[in-house]
């Protein structure tokens, strides 16, 4: 099978291409070429940015791809320029988008009111009234983050007629070479010989849905070698959501640590540990549709796939650290201020 790859090189994307060529499909990827790093063998690369993408179509075509598999759609603009390319082309677009696109992604950061949406959401769950999460974070009108927004990503995919489209809603993913350093803040407490780490109480209790990047991309392949017809939608991720402070006790046996979560009222925990969200509403998804129509399933266990993100998390710390996050003193004030407190009721 021929496949297209955007963002290859990737975190997620150099998964997936692995796994592909693993599998023998002839992959070509796009990518700026910014890594530094070879191309897993066998592999053909196109060098050129993706919003350049309109020049370089006639070359594109010429591949004839089977099945393009777009892993960093942002925009609109950006989903539109790769269906049109591709339109009577491909048979399938397989599009990699985010649990971000539905309603309680917004009601847990107190986005959009109402209460909470029931969990796990399933793929028909209500989406986002409110578009652009990420205006608000956005330098200028030309950041990327003043336009992302997945839900119209996923729209203009599904429009296409010529191309048929699989969505795929990803997790929180988390591995080596997690961009966004998701274990670090934790494991950093632990590292620096933290016996306690605090946590808010319906903080502790809240679930996310998450999922292993080898098993995640999995996940991807073998949507892209799907050969049914028609349009599809699919959350991707671990079947048995941990809370909060399940995950971090995960963490700690990974990470060897003997200490011990705390947890307390939300409102007593110190400035720089508040986070201003809704709890109560969980972001669990449900997977059952893709297991079930894939027989797909994790083979890296959680406990191996938390030791080796671990074990890269501590040979590369992030280059720059926001010490104001560590304010460990503020956080031992808080714990005698709560031995105080019980020692004098009791």
């Amino acid at each position: 099978m021929r496949v297209l790859v955007l963002g290859g090189t990737g975190y997620i994307g150099s998964h997936v291409v692995k796994q592909l060529a693993a599998k023998g499909h002839e992959v070509t990827i796009v990518h700026r070429g910014r890594s530094g790093k070879a191309l897993t063998e066998g592999v053909a690369g196109l060098v050129f940015d993706r919003r350049d993408l309109s020049e370089h179509v006639p070359q594109l075509r010429k591949i004839a791809p089977e099945v393009v598999i777009d892993m960093i759609p942002r925009t609109a603009q950006e989903a539109w320029s790769i269906s049109k390319a591709m339109s009577g082309v491909a048979s399938r677009l397989i599009v990699i988008s985010s649990i971000d696109v539905y309603r309680a992604y917004n009601r847990l950061r107190k986005a959009e009111p109402g209460s909470p949406d029931a969990t796990p959401l399933k793929e028909n769950a209500p989406l986002r009234e409110q578009l652009y999460p990420y205006r608000g974070v956005a330098v200028d009108a030309l950041h990327t983050a003043y336009e992302y927004e997945k839900i119209l990503v996923e729209r203009l995919a599904q429009s296409e007629v010529e191309l048929q489209s699989t969505i795929l809603r990803l997790p929180v993913v988390y591995g080596p070479k997690d961009p966004q350093v998701r274990v670090f803040d934790y494991l950093r407490r632990m590292d620096d010989g933290r016996k306690t780490i605090l946590l808010g109480k319906q903080q502790s209790k809240w679930q996310l849905t998450r999922g292993y990047v080898d098993d995640v991309a999995s996940a991807v392949v073998l949507a892209s070698e799907d050969q049914s017809s028609g349009n599809h939608v699919y959350n991707i991720g671990e079947q048995d959501s941990l809370s909060e402070l399940e995950w971090v006790k995960q963490i700690g046996q990974a990470a060897g640590w003997s200490g011990e979560v705390i947890t307390l009222e939300d409102e007593s925990l110190p400035k720089h540990l508040s986070q201003d969200y809704d709890w109560r509403q969980h972001l669990t998804i449900d997977t059952d549709s893709f297991r079930s129509t894939f027989n797909w399933k994790e083979t890296t266990p959680r406990d191996k796939a938390l030791a080796l993100t671990v074990a890269w998390q501590r040979e590369n710390p992030p280059e720059s650290i926001d010490l104001d996050k560590f304010d460990y003193e503020a956080e031992d004030e808080v714990q005698e201020s709560k031995l105080k407190l019980a020692s004098a009721k009791g």
